[in-house]
């Protein structure tokens, strides 16, 4: 990674000071814009993180200024300015000396590398719109390999900056003494320091939190590059150099960065004193055609929906397109609806309307699993090439379309990119839990941006709280084929015990188990609160095949699964296909999975720490989704009830009778369970069923 400095250029009446990692390739472009005199140095080379944060100090110092009139700041004042602000930080990084220092630069233009072609900036341009990409990203995506390729595309990032086409944005930066901030993920602490092979300092470090999508250190910068609209476009090639820097990154005076998040968001561009002579030129289209690129005007997307939605999925779906119409910039919708009750589809309409006035959605979950189940429903109804499936490995972080599906981590690569973000699922693991996915969901959205929650289970936070008041909501109630949810049921019993040395299940439950396997078609999801259990209970259950209670069940019937498990996906597809009829799983299977004719049990149903009441409503969700088997038995198992089993319960009696209430249940509902469910015989031990 190469190391950055920062510099005054100054022509007639006007001065430029910015960073760069070639002092003499920022001259060069420079002449050939306008009279450039000379190129002075501020630093020597130092950490993007370090000279970032350099940069900002003269600009917090010039922010009240009206710098459009102002006379060049003279050049010991700004080198005073950045000494003082290194006294600020406890990262020893450089020496001051004038030996140390690039060289001024004057007179003719030294030979240099040539200058990017036109087509090289666009390409660029247009893959850092709404997206915020480390360097190594940017090389891989766009066709830049090796140390040369690299090279070549920070004169390329150089030139869209210097055009105020696109961002750096310093990685991590000091905030205050050895306090750092991450501008990927959010994270702010002090790190561990050592050395770093790209800046050669033993006093480099990386983020701790975000080193999952690919680690990030002081000295390593992040691009980015603002999407605009046609009508955006077309105002910004009548601003010249300043003006778009304004639009693009909000800079309130012609100030060459933007602070936001409480002065805590760093973005360095160009700050210019005086009026450059590009800023009234012709250059100014020359830089627009270079820029960031414009969206195009969307195509209408008509919907192509596989169901016909019930009256509370209408209801849902209008008063979604309303939020969309209507709602003030930066609001917030809650849809809370009952497991399977279709949510997904309920956003369709809304979606529909986003695409058509050419906004940019982005439909986020946390779980790849359900990016899997997600994408393709989406494809069916709005065509392959408005759709972008994005999760780790899936290969597309390049490929652009106005829908992007993304698991919640991918986020993270995108800046201030969607218009509508509908998040489904934010209270599953490891979103509901984790402060860098809430920062990087909220900061894909645009200024103004509207957000829409989809969810069966809310979390607290979603109900709104604070200054941003409640959110708008409505409640979905009951599913599309009119069936009430099915109800949990506890058995009171320690499922497992130690036999010969060996944990054994307990008569009760294999009782239970023989016979939900005895209905018609049956599949069965056993939930166990831990890994090591899926084995445990895959085991016993293997072991007591073939005997009573499971004579005539192979042990191949009971296979098992967990997050680890290289064959958790083909396991599932086979499962789905009825290719054995149990599987033992932890809660990776609680979402977003869809089994016909599937029952469930839920062993040691106490232990909160795993399953609390919004898990314990999500697994009794897999039961009765389809309208070919709109019923299932749900058993909650464990020697004493706890209070998640008992709200859980509880939680799906009510969605139960404000569906029943509300006459959105099927007249007929009672005589068509009868004929589909047969109460499992041979239970024993201490049942507590539903009064």
């Amino acid at each position: 990674m190469r190391l950055f400095s920062l510099y005054l250029a100054e022509g007639r009446g006007w001065g430029l000071v910015f960073l760069s990692p070639d002092p003499i390739f920022d001259f060069t472009f420079l002449r050939t814009q306008g009279e450039v005199t000379c190129l002075e140095p501020l630093t020597p080379f130092l950490p993007v993180g370090i000279a970032g944060c350099l940069f900002h100090g003269i600009l917090r110092q010039y922010r009240a200024a009206d710098l459009s009139s102002a006379a060049p700041v003279p050049l010991e004042e700004l080198r005073d300015l950045c000494l003082r602000e290194a006294g600020r930080m406890d990262f020893p990084f450089w020496d001051w000396g004038e030996e140390n220092r690039p060289a001024a630069l004057e007179g003719p233009s030294p030979a240099v590398h040539p200058l990017p072609r036109r087509d090289e900036l666009g390409e660029v341009a247009s893959l850092l719109a709404g997206r915020l990409l480390s360097l190594r990203e940017i090389a891989r995506l766009a066709g830049y390999p090796g140390e040369g390729g690299t090279a070549a595309l920070q004169r390329v990032l150089q030139v869209l900056c210097l055009r105020g086409a696109a961002a750096l944005v310093p990685a991590l930066y000091p905030l205050k003494g050895s306090l750092v901030r991450c501008q990927r993920c959010g994270w702010e602490g002090i790190p561990d320091t050592g050395f770093c092979r790209a800046c050669r300092s033993e006093a480099c470090c990386t983020c701790p939190e975000c080193r999952l999508m690919g680690p990030l250190s002081l000295c390593e910068p992040l691009y980015t590059a603002v999407p605009q609209r046609s009508a955006e476009r077309q105002a910004l090639e009548k601003a010249g150099v300043w003006g778009r820097l304004q639009k693009l990154f909000g800079l309130g005076k012609r100030d060459g960065g933007r602070e936001e998040a409480g002065g805590r968001e760093v973005l360095c561009t160009p700050l210019f004193f005086g009026v450059a002579p590009w800023g009234k030129s012709n250059c100014r289209a020359e830089a627009a055609k270079g820029g960031a690129p414009s969206s195009a005007v969307r195509p209408r997307h008509p919907l192509r929906l596989e169901v016909r939605l019930t009256p509370p999925q209408e209801a849902a779906a209008e008063a979604l397109r309303d939020f969309g119409a209507r709602a003030a910039p930066g609001s917030t919708f809650l849809v809370w609806a009952a497991c399977g009750a279709g949510k997904t589809e309920v956003s369709f309409p809304l979606l529909g309307d986003a695409l058509s006035r050419g906004e940019e959605v982005l439909f986020a979950t946390p779980r790849r699993d359900v990016v899997l189940e997600i994408a393709p429903r989406l494809t069916r109804v709005f065509g392959k090439k408005v759709i972008v499936p994005l999760y780790g490995g899936s290969g597309n972080l390049g490929r652009e379309a106005p829908l992007i599906v993304a698991t919640t981590h991918q986020a993270l690569r995108f800046y201030r990119k969607f218009d509508l973000v509908i998040l489904d699922e934010g209270d599953a693991f490891p979103y509901a839990g984790s402060r860098m996915l809430h920062f990087a969901v909220e900061r894909a959205r645009r200024p103004g941006g509207r957000l829409v929650l989809l969810t069966a289970t809310p979390a607290p936070w979603m109900f709104g709280s604070g200054r941003k008041g409640s959110f708008a909501m409505i409640k979905i109630p009951a599913r599309p084929h009119g069936f009430p949810l099915p109800e949990p049921r506890f058995l009171t019993v320690d499922p497992l015990q130690n036999t010969g040395g060996k944990k054994r299940l307990r008569r009760e439950v294999l009782d239970l188990i023989a016979s939900l396997l005895k209905l018609p078609g049956a599949r069965l999801f056993i939930f166990v609160p831990s890994v090591a259990l899926t084995g445990v209970v895959g085991e016993a259950l293997r072991a007591a095949a073939g005997e009573p209670p499971l004579e005539g069940i192979c042990p191949e019937a009971f296979q098992w699964s967990h997050a680890g498990d290289r064959r958790r996906d083909l396991k599932r597809e086979r499962f789905m296909a009825g290719d054995f009829p149990v599987l033992v799983t932890t809660t990776i299977m609680e979402r977003g999975v869809t089994v016909p004719r599937v029952h469930v049990v839920v062993l040691d149903a106490g232990e909160e720490m795993v399953f609390d009441t919004p898990t314990l409503v999500q697994i009794a969700g897999r039961c009765g989704r389809s309208p070919d088997y709109p019923t299932g038995e749900v058993w909650f198992v464990d020697s004493e009830i706890s209070r998640a089993m008992e709200e859980a319960r509880a939680q799906i009696r009510s969605f139960n009778e404000e569906a029943r209430r509300k006459g959105y249940l099927r007249d007929d509902y009672g005589i068509l369970l009868k004929e589909l469910q047969a109460f499992p015989s041979g239970v024993k031990g201490s049942v507590k069923d539903v009064p």
